[in-house]
């Protein structure tokens, strides 16, 4: 009987695990798994793509061309397939909130696998870096898209009092936890929707200054709750410029850290 190369079962586990991860949603359509759940199941299912990801990703952490060259081909196969179905079949669910959780989904995966490939130093650094940032950018354009990007003149609420528009979500997370899922999709999103950002933009432009980056992560919040007042469209909210500042901020910080430590030395 023929022995298993241990490196190829590897690689097959890893190629379906982060398809099924980048296949995995929160859809009223749908029951068990892929089912509509309190927010603890959707919490659960969040940790059980980051750990078996983590694992499965370390076991094959020397293969870094295989898992760009994997992580390129589902990114951008699956959000044609996202953006189909957000506006034509909605198997994803019959809420904006729900396709929103599918998003999450997909990206929590993708970040798990650069994080740990960031983490342990991976050969080829940069390689990977770049494919990883240019393979994800159409799915976070297209997330930017359906967050900002509204029909003008439909609706337009504002807030312009710190602490009286998303904080109030965390406070209402913090006394009740089981809350519906909307507070935490709101009050997280808000931080973490520009976090990818400063990566991205350094992924295509590779001489950009940190102060230029830093411009950018003040400039564009502004754009986009500006764009949501001037066409009275959306809900502009100071705390929404806020949180996007310290999700960009976080992102910014992690990105210069890993600019010293990995892509400098893989130059």
């Amino acid at each position: 009987m023929p022995k298993v190369n241990n490196t190829k079962l590897n690689k097959a586990i890893f190629a379906v695990a982060f398809t099924l991860s980048c296949l995995t949603m929160n859809s009223d359509t749908f029951r068990l798994y892929l089912g509509s759940h309190s927010i603890w199941f959707i919490l659960w299912r969040f940790f059980l793509i980051i750990g078996v990801l983590s694992i499965i990703t370390l076991q094959i952490q020397n293969e870094t061309d295989f898992i760009s060259k994997t992580v390129q081909i589902v990114l951008l196969s699956i959000t044609p397939l996202l953006i189909f179905d957000y506006y034509v079949t909605q198997i994803s669910g019959s809420l904006f909130l729900f396709k929103v959780w599918w998003i999450a989904y997909i990206m929590v995966a993708g970040l798990t696998v650069f994080s740990v490939l960031t983490i342990v130093k991976a050969k080829n650094y940069k390689l990977f870096y770049n494919r990883f940032w240019h393979s994800f950018t159409p799915l976070y354009i297209f997330t930017l898209i359906i967050g900002f990007l509204r029909t003008p003149n439909t609706k337009l609420t504002t807030n312009f009092k710190l602490g009286q528009g998303t904080f109030l979500m965390l406070k209402a997370i913090l006394k009740n936890p089981n809350i519906d899922f909307e507070p935490y999709l709101l009050f997280v999103g808000n931080v973490i929707i520009f976090l990818p950002l400063p990566f991205i933009i350094s992924s295509f432009i590779k001489k950009i200054k940190p102060y230029q980056l830093a411009l950018i992560g003040i400039i564009v919040p502004f754009i986009a709750e500006g764009y949501q007042y001037f066409f009275k469209c959306g809900d502009v909210d100071i705390d929404d410029i806020v949180l996007n500042w310290l999700g960009y901020f976080i992102g910014l910080i992690i990105y210069l850290i890993i600019k010293k430590r990995l892509l400098k030395a893989s130059e």
